[in-house]
Parts: C-alpha cells; sequence; structure tokens
C-alpha cells in the first residue's frame, strides 16, 4: 500500500511556513469582542452562583422534608454548578497555556 503525501503537508514538514500567531491588531472590534467574552463569562458565573445557591436551598428542604430523592438531586446540582464555575475560571487560562505550547 502506497501512501501519497499533500504537497502542503510537505511544505509544512520542510519547514517552508512561519508560524502564525494570531492578533488582534487592525480589528476594529477587537475590543468589543473582549467585553463580549467578559459579559459571557460573568453572566455564566453569574448562572452558575444561582444554581449553586438553589441546589443547597433544595437540599435543605429535601432533607427537612425527608426526601432523599429530592436531595441526590439536589446535591447532583450542586456539583454541576461548582464545575461549571470552575470550568468557566479556568477556560482563559487553559487556551493562553496551550497557545504558548505552540
Amino acid at each position: 500500500m502506497q501512501y501519497a503525501f499533500h504537497p502542503v503537508a510537505l511544505l509544512v514538514a520542510s519547514g517552508g511556513l512561519s508560524p502564525v500567531t494570531p492578533s488582534s491588531a487592525g480589528l476594529p472590534i477587537s475590543s468589543g469582542i473582549n467585553t463580549i467574552l467578559s459579559w459571557l463569562m460573568w453572566g455564566a458565573l453569574i448562572l452558575c452562583g444561582a444554581g449553586a445557591l438553589l441546589s443547597a436551598g433544595t437540599m435543605a428542604f429535601a432533607n427537612h422534608s425527608s426526601r432523599p430523592d429530592l436531595s441526590v438531586r439536589a446535591k447532583t446540582g450542586l456539583l454541576w454548578a461548582l464545575g461549571g464555575a470552575f470550568l468557566i475560571g479556568v477556560a482563559i487560562p487553559l487556551v493562553n497555556a496551550f497557545y504558548g505550547l505552540a
């Protein structure tokens, strides 16, 4: 079986292309994009916080009213809310760390 290589892959493998780095220079809406991303992050963190508070309140109500099934669902909701908040907080540093590896 014979493998054929794509000409672009050969050019990249031979070192013919210089690395490309992303830059926001010259983009008229780059500050607007950063603002929208910050708003989205804050909105998502607010929703995670509200989810955690509602789950904690549901857990307290479920334990007080002797409903173990509702308590388990509330604990699961609390873990999802905390996990979501963690992922939101670590998303940008992870992207920057992986970008630094290239």
